[in-house]
């Protein structure tokens, strides 16, 4: 009779346990998984392509292209931010800046990218899109999103 009550009170504390859990988990997860960068600022910044874009620089890209990349280079002057999409079978893909700002010690970059419309003509051959941006260089850490 003993054996049955501590059964009893067992699975009743397994309940309760499991119920506590199961509300508890959905606030533990959102504090934890999501870190909120508050904009301070906007940054003023310059998509750079071909000739602009340092040598060392477009090696590091070149190096990196194959797969998607998130890239930060700074000459002393200018920090340039780069984010790479990675090899795509074919062109007409478009890499754009949502967000770029300062937010307390860091830079937050963000990009977008979209393929090929079905009005482009598209050529069936390897592109590695990305997106070099220049800005001055303010030694903080760059955050990607």
């Amino acid at each position: 009779m003993l054996n049955r009550k501590k059964h009893c009170y067992n699975r009743i504390n397994l309940l309760l346990y499991s119920l506590l859990l199961l509300i508890l988990c959905p606030f533990m997860t959102s504090c934890s998984s999501k870190q909120d960068y508050p904009k301070t600022s906007d940054i003023d910044y310059t998509i750079v392509t071909g000739s602009d874009i340092p040598s060392e620089l477009k090696e590091l890209i070149k190096e990196r292209r194959e797969n998607s990349f998130e890239l930060s280079y700074s000459d002393g002057s200018y920090l340039y931010i780069v984010k790479g999409y990675g090899r795509h079978d074919t062109s007409g893909y478009n890499v754009s800046v949502t967000d770029l700002y300062q937010s307390d010690d860091n830079i937050i970059f963000e990009t977008d990218i979209k393929g090929p419309s079905e009005d482009d003509k598209v050529h069936e051959r390897a592109t590695y899109p990305y997106i070099v941006v220049k800005t001055e260089y303010m030694g903080n850490s760059v955050v990607f999103k």
